[in-house]
């Protein structure tokens, strides 16, 4: 039993330090401007309309759950974290690269207008670091 206490109390100091470093991320990108719009809900989900089409079957669902509403975060708080940092750190190296005239152009295009070898944010990341020689 004694266990289980100290279990759910870890579990409490490690979503603090969670959001904690989600908010320093979020104060990070928008020092930098970075969108981070596209993270967001950007409606009210109607109740009836999310996450199946109905609340049949959804016993699951804890009682004082509610639809997302516009400006909600569209994932927890840890996947909400390591989009930011992706960002952050995306950022951080395409600064470095531009300070020191490296192009990039070719891969820091959205994703939906890039047909290529770099397709994901860590090859893009890669890609970046061995340009820059590190």
């Amino acid at each position: 039993m004694a266990l289980a206490g100290v279990a759910a109390g870890a579990t409490v100091i490690s979503s603090k330090a969670i959001e904690k470093r989600l908010d320093d991320e979020i104060a990070l990108a928008k020092k930098n401007g970075i969108d981070l719009e596209d993270l967001y809900f950007d409606i009210d989900v109607p109740g009836d309309a999310y996450p199946f089409g109905d609340a049949e079957g959804m016993d699951w669902v804890p009682k004082d759950w509610k639809p997302p509403k516009k400006g909600d975060a569209r994932f927890l708080p840890n996947r909400m974290l390591g989009n930011v940092q992706m960002r952050n750190k995306m950022f951080a190296l395409s600064k470095q690269c531009k300070e020191k005239g490296i192009d990039v152009e070719d891969i820091s295009v959205p994703f939906d207008q890039y047909e290529g070898e770099f397709d994901t944010n860590q090859k893009r990341m890669m890609e970046m670091r061995r340009r820059l020689g590190i």
